[in-house]
């Protein structure tokens, strides 16, 4: 009889613990190098499962915009000083913002999304 519910035990603990590392990882950003292309980062975003993300309040992307063109994830570039921009990812519950500098837009960091 112990060994049944030490055996039982084990198996709830187990499947417990697959679980909640399935959910860890379902929503886990994948690795970028510091100054990587953003079409290089958006890729991996995609490859992920994680889906570009549209804010009601973005800003448009000026035409001829390298940095944003066909991104509707871009919530907002700058004009002026290091041309960042911030783009919104979603996965399941879980949202993100990836932030670039430069005017080829390169990976600079896991921001805030708000």
């Amino acid at each position: 009889m112990r060994e049944k519910v030490f055996y039982l035990s084990a198996m709830i603990i187990a499947f417990l613990t697959f679980n909640l590392l399935a959910c860890t990882q379902t929503s886990a950003l994948p690795n970028f190098d510091e100054n990587e292309p953003y079409s290089s980062v958006r890729l991996k975003m995609l490859e992920a499962g994680w889906e570009p993300f549209h804010a009601q309040d973005a800003d448009n992307c000026t035409e001829g915009d390298i940095r944003c063109e066909g991104r509707p994830e871009m919530q907002v570039c700058a004009g002026t000083g290091m041309a960042n921009c911030k783009f919104l990812w979603k996965k399941e519950e879980n949202m993100t913002a990836i932030c670039t500098v430069g005017e080829v837009a390169v990976f600079d960091s896991v921001c805030d999304y708000l």
